[in-house]
């Protein structure tokens, strides 16, 4: 677990001095969602290969959805929240120039 924080958090410094290019951030955006398929590709076929799993799929599919709408939800409001936040920020620079 503690490399995976390292990576994340070495990936926002990255991220945060503007270290890539153009090219080199459209192709991380695209590297990124590949793997993010691989990952998925692969938890469907842990779950498919697991006989105990596959009966709990109802109940868990429920508790899943429920997660997956609240986390939808919650980052939406957030998100809303901060643009009203900032977004007058934001203006007042493009004004400036």
């Amino acid at each position: 677990m503690t490399i995976i924080i390292l990576a994340i958090t070495a990936g926002i410094a990255l991220g945060l001095l503007n270290a890539f290019n153009y090219k080199t951030k459209l192709w991380l955006n695209r590297f990124s969602t590949v793997c993010l398929f691989i990952i998925l590709l692969c938890l469907g076929a842990k779950i498919g290969c697991d006989r105990e799993m596959l009966s709990k799929v109802p109940v868990l599919g429920q508790q899943a959805f429920i997660l997956g709408s609240s986390a939808i939800l919650g980052t939406m409001a957030m998100f809303y929240i901060i643009i009203r936040l900032l977004a007058p920020h934001f203006d007042e620079e493009d004004e400036g120039k």
